[in-house]
């Protein structure tokens, strides 16, 4: 009998820290590190953003919901913190610095997908939508040229087929 996971997809929905950094990184591609960094003020609701450094996106609605949730139970567990960041631990909300991996890795652990393959899962799905552009990739997610293409690549069959190419 497969083993099963100890939390199920829907584990987000219990859970308001896990379901706004399944946000952060399944719809805006961040990577794990980029949302755990995230300060508390790249989350404009007025505006409707999210944006910091050189992450600048619409706020979705279902993104939005999340962050106000997690923003929520946040102020209610450390309404005194002076922690600049968006997510807190107890360690960290008593402190300025962001949380870590061992705070990321307990909370994503049991779920049907990594981090890093949610991430690229949602890169993969935006080039499926888009005409696999490199050039918006690119723009929307802010990565380099070459990760674009690399993202393009499974869209675009190869000009060059084994039976195209010359014996030596």
């Amino acid at each position: 009998m497969p083993r099963r996971s100890r939390l199920s997809p829907r584990a987000a929905d219990t859970d308001p820290a896990l379901k706004l950094l399944i946000a952060l990184i399944g719809i805006h591609a961040l990577y794990p590190h980029q949302a755990r960094a995230l300060p508390l003020a790249a989350i404009d609701f007025t505006g409707g953003r999210l944006s910091f450094v050189d992450i600048d996106h619409p706020l979705d609605a279902f993104t939005r919901q999340a962050a106000a949730d997690y923003i929520q139970l946040r102020n209610a567990r450390w309404p005194h913190t002076r922690n600049p960041h968006l997510f807190l631990s107890s360690q960290t909300a008593h402190s300025r610095t962001p949380v870590t991996i061992g705070w990321m890795q307990p909370l994503l652990k049991g779920l049907p997908i990594t981090a890093r393959r949610l991430r690229e899962d949602r890169i993969l799905e935006e080039a499926a939508v888009t005409g696999a552009d490199p050039q918006h990739l690119c723009a929307v997610f802010n990565i380099t040229p070459d990760t674009g293409l690399g993202y393009t690549r499974p869209f675009h069959p190869d000009p060059v087929s084994d039976q195209d190419q010359e014996d030596p």
